[in-house]
This record gives C-alpha cells, structure tokens and sequence, in this order.
C-alpha cells in the first residue's frame, strides 16, 4: 500500500500550521516589552498639526476641518503635563481667539500672531528660538466635546530661514552650508527609539479632568477676548 496515499496536501498542511503557530502565540501573548511605535515616526501630511514659531502659531488645514463649523476656540496650556488643548467655543466667550477664516463657501486656517504667548511657550520647553516646532493633534472626546491634544515632548523641528542683511552674511552663508528649512528632524531621545511601552501609552492617552489646564488669556494676563481684527 502507498504510505502517501493519506498525505495532507501541502496547502492544507501548511494551514495547520498556522492555525497552530496561532494557537501557541495567542496561549503565551504578553505586552510585555512592547512599544507603541510613534505615529510622528510615519508620513503625517494630512494629520492635524500645530506649528508653534517664537511669535505665532498656526493651525493647519486638518485641523480646521476636524472641527467642523468651529471658528473660534479656547487654547488651554497644561505646564506638567506639556500639551496644548483646544476646544470650540461661542465668539463672545471670554478668551475667545479665532482660529480660521470662515467664508460662506469654505474656512482656511490662519497665522494667529501671539508673542507673548510664544515666548511663553519657547521659555517653559527650552526652545530654541531659531527654530519652529510642529506636533501632531490627537483628535478625542471628553465630557462630550471634541478636543485637540498636542503633546509639546514630541516635536517635529524645523530651522527658521535666516534673512541675509550684509555682505557679512552672504560671505559666511557661503562658507557654511544653511540649514534645510523645510525638512524636520526629532529628538534624539524620540528618534532614537520606537515609542513608549504599552502600559505608559495607555496613561498618556486618557485625559481624565481639565485640571491644570490654564486659558492662554490666564497664561499670559490678557483678560480681553480675541477681536479677530489683527
């Protein structure tokens, strides 16, 4: 008698295989020594994002939209835990800033011009302030609003262009390479590694309360709501 007559077919046996290369994986499975990779180490051209400058910030397009008919915002700042909130609000309330041009056909983001908020900013991360910085919104629900969290550890760094005054400048800028304006680099510590553990990742996603979070307008002394005339 054939001993391979009651062979399993290739396409079957590699099945089972699987099946339980499965198993064995699923009775052993741990997050244990596991890292959430950084989605800022992906291409994240359509993600929200904030751009901080030393004198302005600016909210991008996905951003604007994410929000949809928002056109004015509160700006929130939380000093320990680094991050930026921002959440609608009605144009009358106090602390007010308009985020957007609202047309009757579409709305654009804008460059809101806020130094002294900035330089607030700049000093509390210990910027540099030939630099800008660009970090990704996290889009969430809390008590039933929609809120944008930026966390400021985690920026992408772009070097300002410098505007040449002199022969000086143009001397020097020809003897040393400038730097690449448009291209962003990270931190060693973030681009370094792939992420944070499991566990860490989960206590840095929820946002359980609003304490500790300071209005722009408390951050920086300004008590008269945003005019959206600048």
């Amino acid at each position: 008698m054939n001993e391979n007559t009651n062979a399993m077919p290739p396409e079957e046996q590699a099945e089972n295989d699987r099946d339980a290369r499965a198993e064995e994986l699923e009775s052993t499975f741990s997050y244990d020594g596991y890292q959430v990779v950084r989605k800022e180490l992906f291409a994240h051209l359509r993600d929200p994002a904030i751009v901080i400058r030393k004198d302005s910030i600016t909210f991008n397009t996905a951003c604007i939209t994410g929000l949809e008919d928002v056109v004015y915002v509160h700006v929130m700042f939380n000093s320990d835990l680094k991050r930026i909130v921002v959440r609608g609000c009605d144009e009358n309330d106090k602390d007010a800033l308009r985020w957007c041009i609202a047309k009757p056909d579409k709305r654009k983001n804008r460059k809101m011009t806020c130094k002294p908020f900035s330089e607030l900013v700049y000093k509390e991360m210990g910027w540099d302030t030939e630099c800008r910085y660009k970090m990704l919104g996290y889009r969430i629900s809390f008590e039933g609003e929609t809120l944008y969290v930026f966390d400021l550890l985690v920026p992408e760094i772009f070097h300002e262009g410098q505007k040449r005054k002199n022969e000086t400048d143009q001397k020097n800028a020809q003897e040393t390479k400038p730097a690449n304006t448009r291209k962003g680099f990270y931190p060693d510590d973030i681009a370094g590694t792939f992420g944070v553990p499991v566990e860490e990742h989960l206590k840095e996603s929820e946002v359980k309360q609003m304490d500790g979070y300071v209005s722009v307008g408390m951050l920086t002394g300004k008590t008269v709501p945003d005019t959206g005339l600048d």
